[in-house]
C-alpha cells in the first residue's frame, strides 16, 4: 500500500483483518480518477485481487468504502479510507472477502464507484454427488465482522445458508442436476450495515 490508512474511528480498524493492504502476489486492477470520476466502475476484481486507484487530476480525491463516517451520510459496511491523494498519487488494497462495495471521494461526494467480487467454487462442474466447496473468503473477519451467505437451487429463490459466520468456506454435495447460484456480502454486527451481495457465482451440475 502506498498511502496509509488515515484515522476514521472503529469502523476501518475493525476492517483491517477482513481487508488488508495489497501485497506483490496480489493480482492488480487499476482504477483511474481523473475529471471527477472513478474509472472504470463498476469493477469486477477476483477472490484476493487487488486494486490500485491513481489520481490523475486535477483535484485532490479520495477513495472511501461507505459506510466510514467521513460525513457523507452513506451507509455500508465502511472498510477502507485511503485520506487525501494528491495529484500522481495512489492506494491499494486488497479484497480477501466476496460482496459489492461501492465507495465516493469524501471531498467531492458525487464522484462514486462501485468493486465487486464474486466467491470461488472449486470444482465449478460436476456430476450429482460431487463435493463442491464453495468460498467467501480468503482470510477471517475481525471483530464486528460477519458474512452472510445465500443460495439459490435451480428453479428455485435465494436462501441464506449461512448467516452471521466467520468461517471463509463450505461445502455441499447436490443431490439434484441443474445450475446453482451462490452470492454473498460482509456485514458490520454493530450497525447492521453490509456489502451488498456479490456478483452471482454458478456451480452447474450434471447428472
Amino acid at each position: 500500500m502506498r498511502s496509509r490508512l488515515v484515522g476514521v474511528g472503529v469502523a476501518l480498524a475493525a476492517a483491517l483483518a477482513l481487508l488488508a493492504p495489497g501485497t506483490a502476489q496480489a493480482a492488480t486492477s487499476s482504477v483511474t480518477i481523473s475529471n471527477f470520476m472513478f474509472s472504470p466502475t463498476p469493477l469486477k476484481v477476483k477472490l484476493g485481487g487487488q486494486v490500485e486507484w491513481t489520481n490523475n487530476g486535477p483535484s485532490t480525491h479520495t477513495t472511501t468504502s461507505d459506510g466510514v463516517a467521513d460525513g457523507s451520510g452513506d451507509t455500508g459496511v465502511g472498510l477502507w479510507a485511503s485520506g487525501s491523494l494528491g495529484v500522481s498519487k495512489t492506494y491499494g488494497f486488497t479484497f480477501t472477502a466476496a460482496g459489492s462495495f461501492p465507495y465516493h471521494c469524501s471531498i467531492h461526494t458525487f464522484m462514486r464507484g462501485d468493486v465487486r467480487v464474486p466467491m470461488k467454487a472449486s470444482p465449478k462442474t460436476g456430476g450429482v454427488g460431487t463435493n463442491f466447496t464453495v468460498t467467501w473468503a480468503t482470510v477471517a473477519p475481525a471483530t464486528d465482522l460477519v458474512f452472510d451467505v445465500q443460495e439459490k437451487a435451480p428453479g428455485g429463490k435465494y436462501v441464506t445458508i449461512q448467516n452471521g459466520v466467520t468461517s471463509l468456506s463450505t461445502s455441499f454435495k447436490p443431490t439434484n442436476a441443474g445450475t446453482y447460484m451462490f452470492r454473498s456480502r460482509v456485514r458490520r454486527v454493530s450497525t447492521g450495515q453490509s456489502s451488498d451481495y456479490s456478483p452471482a457465482l454458478k456451480v452447474v451440475v450434471t447428472p
